[in-house]
């Protein structure tokens, strides 16, 4: 396996994986905030899986960049 596709494949699952566990925690924290968890789990669990969705589309993105190069 070349080294390009290597790292497209490898770029690529991680990105997937941020996206999984940054929706999952968003959703979680969701949970938690009807659950009445005290307000800095369910606002934090919120932040950090927003921020992982995001940085899992920004991966993804510059994978599919790589691609084409």
């Amino acid at each position: 396996m070349n080294k390009q596709r290597r790292k497209w494949l490898v770029q690529g699952g991680i990105g997937a994986s941020l996206i999984g566990f940054g929706l999952s925690l968003a959703i979680e924290a969701s949970h938690w905030k009807h659950s009445e968890e005290p307000f800095w789990v369910w606002v934090g669990g919120g932040t950090l899986g927003i921020a992982l969705l995001v940085g899992g589309i920004v991966v993804l993105i510059k994978t599919s960049r790589l691609e084409q190069n």
